[in-house]
């Protein structure tokens, strides 16, 4: 009798096992299932976020339908095609003279560098002297809009 109730309660036990292992695997299928719609949720933006953007976005269309409304009363005027092309053939003028001036300083400061006492680096003369900008490249690092 000792084995037959042996027996039964291996079985059951068998039986447990079975049903907490089918247990685990759909756990684990919910928590994939879970953790794949928290990260939808994670990627949509926040009511904070959201508001944040509508009222940036509110600004601009205010400074747009200013701008909007300067144009149409003739406060500012439209540039005309010749004026744009002059502009514009003025500032490639201006831009090739920039590239020969760093071209020619880029040239001369080589000169200096070979000819400066030992004792002194090219910093310390770029310092001395004043200058302003990379002292490697002579850029100014002037932005043109």
């Amino acid at each position: 009798m000792g084995d037959s109730n042996t027996m039964i309660d291996l079985m059951d036990m068998d039986q447990q096992i079975t049903e907490l292992h089918e247990q685990i695997k759909s756990a684990r299928g919910s928590q994939l299932l879970l953790k794949a719609h928290l990260a939808s949720l994670n990627a949509n933006p926040t009511c904070d976020d959201v508001r944040a953007k509508i009222t940036a976005l509110e600004l601009e269309k205010e400074e747009l339908m200013s701008r909007r409304e300067d144009i149409r009363s003739g406060k500012i005027q439209a540039v005309s095609v010749e004026e744009k092309e002059l502009a514009e053939g003025r500032l490639k003028d201006w831009a090739k003279k920039a590239e020969s001036r760093k071209q020619i300083f880029l040239e001369l400061w080589a000169i200096v560098g070979d000819l400066m006492p030992e004792r002194q680096t090219k910093h310390q003369l770029w310092i001395e002297l004043g200058l302003e900008g990379d002292e490697e490249t002579g850029s100014q690092d002037m932005k043109v809009e």
